[in-house]
């Protein structure tokens, strides 16, 4: 998959033609490692969207065929003619926004099921064209001046109908630092969980893993959910959208979102984000929260007031497998906070911790994880691939795992399901042994 990304803010330009719209910005990976290439090209489609409390007004600002993505390109910068009526309504006031897209809807990753139809193995479940990968759209404030600090956002809509449950929006930093986007792993994570409400059928939501993290919502009236190494948000957020759905019978859930420092302010807003947004009027909204966790602290047990507030039945985590260096940290913070949930306990209570991973192969050094997972104790439990078409280059995958450890408060130490089933069996020879021994004695 693709993304438009904006490398600044849009400028507003008066000149004898009159006034113009120029943008500047890319069509690349999510690390930005790799440009679109397509085929031939890619047609795109500017459009300026101005809203106000009386409703919104939408303007076309590139016709079909007048604005392409060509293969080599790096970057684009477009001039574009404004209407005069869009002018009006910036000096109103009124809120602007510019989208850059690809003109086909086939070719556009903006909603949930289509990007899940893009990742279906399976004929039956595809879409057109899908095969060929898509690209997802980038929306950016318009002023009349420059704006200090501006964002840009991606706008995931969690259903194709219109009567659907919404749009998730996520604030992005404009420019071509890697820091502070989303990446592939967390916009198929949040898919994937969304997927299970509003695809029910799709490949993904039939898949084993994804029918036990439906069970896990749904079986658990109330639900404590920590992720690691959030980034701006979008796996928590979107978490936190589709969960009064996939619970509608009332339950209580908490999502605490970590990061280092440098994540908090658009990991914050990103909150703040949903709970403006319309779908704050639920039955049983989410209670978001956010808290600094460094994994050379988390390793050693070390977690701030939040994190240590209660136990926590689901850790998540997406895009976090990329810098190998952390991986030891961050397999060790796992089980620290599997230590830490065995203490709120009763002692011989059993616990168990599930960790929800997603991540996008890179590079064969990344499988250490799973290695270091098994050696920490860490069952396995499922393992979900999802395919991605790149448009003009080699197909890619985003993997989703779920893990499961459990322990007893009482000391005895922490073991998977397989181990408890063997150490049954172990008790069941020995005693068989025993009573033969007894009944030797006995003759």
């Amino acid at each position: 998959m693709h993304y438009v990304r904006f490398l600044g803010p849009p400028k507003v330009i008066k000149n004898r033609r009159g006034t113009l719209v120029q943008l500047l910005f890319t069509i690349t990976t999510d690390l930005g490692d790799s440009f679109l290439f397509p085929e031939r090209f890619l047609d795109l489609q500017v459009v300026a969207i101005a809203a106000s409390p009386e409703g919104s007004s939408t303007w076309l600002l590139s016709d079909p065929g007048h604005l392409d993505w060509e293969p080599g390109m790096r970057v684009a910068k477009p001039a574009l003619e404004m209407p005069v009526a869009l002018e009006r309504a910036l000096e109103s006031g009124m809120r602007v926004h510019v989208c850059v897209r690809a003109s086909e809807h086939f070719h556009t990753a903006e909603s949930v099921p289509r990007i899940l139809a893009l990742s279906a193995e399976k004929m039956r479940y595809r879409k057109e064209a899908a095969e060929k990968g898509a690209v997802m759209p980038a929306w950016v404030p318009l002023t009349l001046t420059p704006v200090d600090n501006a964002v840009s956002i991606r706008r995931l809509q969690l259903n194709d109908t219109p009567e659907g449950l919404g749009t998730i929006e996520i604030e992005e930093e404009i420019g071509e630092s890697i820091a502070r986007h989303i990446w592939d792993g967390g916009v198929i994570a949040t898919c994937a969980l969304a997927g299970i409400e509003t695809a029910p059928d799709s490949e993904s939501s039939q898949n084993p893993c994804m029918r036990t993290m439906k069970n896990i919502f749904i079986r658990q009236k109330s639900i404590r959910v920590l992720e690691l190494g959030c980034g701006v948000g979008i796996l928590g957020v979107g978490l936190a959208a589709v969960y009064p759905r996939l619970q509608p019978s009332g339950g209580d859930c908490t999502i605490l979102m970590t990061d280092l420092p440098e994540a908090e302010e658009r990991a914050r807003s990103n909150m703040k984000r949903l709970e403006n947004s319309h779908l704050r009027f639920q039955e049983n909204p989410v209670r978001m929260l956010y808290e600094n966790l460094d994994w050379e602290e988390g390793r050693q047990g070390r977690f701030g007031p939040e994190v240590r507030s209660g136990p926590w039945d689901l850790v998540m985590l997406s895009d976090c497998t990329y810098n190998v260096d952390m991986l030891p940290a961050l397999v060790e913070t796992l089980s620290a906070i599997h230590a830490a949930n065995l203490t709120y306990f009763p002692e011989g209570e059993p616990f168990t911790t599930k960790v929800f991973l997603a991540t996008k192969p890179r590079h064969e050094s990344e499988d250490v994880l799973f290695e270091l997972m098994d050696k920490e104790s860490w069952y396995s439990v499922h393992k979900q691939v999802l395919p991605k078409p790149v448009l003009g280059g080699v197909p890619q995958s985003v993997e989703l795992h779920l893990f499961d450890k459990s322990g007893l408060s009482d000391g005895r130490g922490e073991m998977r399901g397989e181990d408890k089933k063997e150490e049954d069996k172990g008790k069941k020879h020995k005693g068989k042994k025993e009573k033969e021994k007894e009944k030797e004695a006995q003759d």
